[in-house]
């Protein structure tokens, strides 16, 4: 319905062809301050639970792998990489259907997603596999539900999106798995690339920034990246198709659509799997922060530790900055 789609707009582009190294990109929109956190999960760390549903059978679990990634709204990991360079993006699709709960497989709310599959796999297959065995149900976060869906690559290029579309999980794999936006759903984004020039059809490139239209674009400029020269300039590359996908300040939708995703873009990473570095920049800050993924304290032990990014005035390197952050309590559980 509308009322559900006025949540969330994102993309995400994964840059597996640039003759440097696996990069991947995603955009934050939002209609209200996700109070973006870098979030750091240390092996062990407890996973799991429910937010504001109940269910007979919550999964829980102790993270395999460390990771870091973004904490919106104070519960969510949205985004996130893990120390053997599994990469997870968490974004809006208001048509989600899960499957029926039946009790026979532990519950997984669809909040967790990402952060299951970087607690507990190393690669894009595996997290794949580890899915089947849980039952994703829809979560209540901030008193609402959020349907979403999942991407995921990995560093030996392999890429996924993970949708739930009439009560099953749905998997599509490789090259028409590197771009994602929201609504519809994704078998309808690839059917109507081939409207367009690049893709052989006879209309130019969309302007707008609903999310067919950032499909078309992401897609179309991801095919005519050309093969960077060194690991920096491919993540700069990549870059450069986020910004063109991005909803600047006070945008509006002129297309005329459905779609009712046109919020503005809160903030952008750029995970360089190849290279262990993940980079955020905020819309309302010029100066990015990274991390490096070979400075940061894995096995830490305890709960997550938690670096506050809006307004924190913080800039280059933040990786000792995290793993001396304040540890919280894990996984939060009841309405935030």
């Amino acid at each position: 319905s509308q009322g559900t789609s006025r949540v969330q707009a994102c993309s995400r582009v994964f840059s597996n062809a640039n003759g440097q190294a696996m990069v991947v990109g995603r955009t934050m929109d939002l209609f209200i301050s996700d109070r973006a956190a870098l979030a750091l999960r240390p092996r062990g760390v407890a996973g799991g639970g429910l937010i504001g549903v109940q269910e007979a059978n919550p999964s829980q679990w102790r993270a395999r792998y460390g990771s870091a990634g973004v904490l919106s709204l104070g519960t969510v990991l949205s985004d996130g990489v893990n120390e053997r360079g599994l990469n997870a993006n968490l974004l809006y699709l208001g048509t989600s259907h899960y499957p029926e709960s039946n009790g026979n497989q532990p519950a997984l709310s669809n909040a967790r997603l990402a952060e299951f599959v970087l607690d507990n796999f190393a690669t894009v297959e595996e997290a794949i596999a580890g899915l089947r065995r849980v039952q994703v149900v829809s979560d209540r976060v901030m008193n609402r539900t959020w349907g979403l869906h999942l991407s995921l690559a990995d560093p030996s290029g392999a890429s996924a999106v993970v949708e739930f579309i009439d009560g099953a999980m749905k998997v599509k794999r490789g090259r028409d798995s590197l771009v994602m936006t929201n609504e519809p759903g994704l078998n309808w984004q690839l059917n109507n690339l081939q409207h367009y020039k690049p893709f052989g059809g006879d209309r130019p490139l969309p302007g707008d920034i609903d999310p067919p239209s950032r499909f078309v674009r992401a897609s179309a400029y991801l095919r005519t990246l050309p093969k960077a020269a060194t690991a920096e300039q491919a993540e700069a590359d990549l870059y450069g198709v986020m910004k063109n996908v991005a909803v600047p300040a006070g945008a509006r939708d002129y297309s005329s659509g459905d779609s009712e995703d046109t919020w503005v873009t809160l903030w952008t990473t750029i995970a360089n799997l190849s290279q262990g570095r993940y980079g955020i920049q905020l819309n309302s800050s010029a100066d990015p922060v990274w991390l490096t993924l070979a400075k940061l304290n894995w096995a830490g032990g305890g709960g997550m530790r938690v670096l506050p990014l809006e307004g924190s005035g913080l800039r280059g390197d933040v990786s000792e900055r995290l793993n001396r952050a304040l540890q919280t309590k894990t996984a939060p559980t009841g309405a935030v």
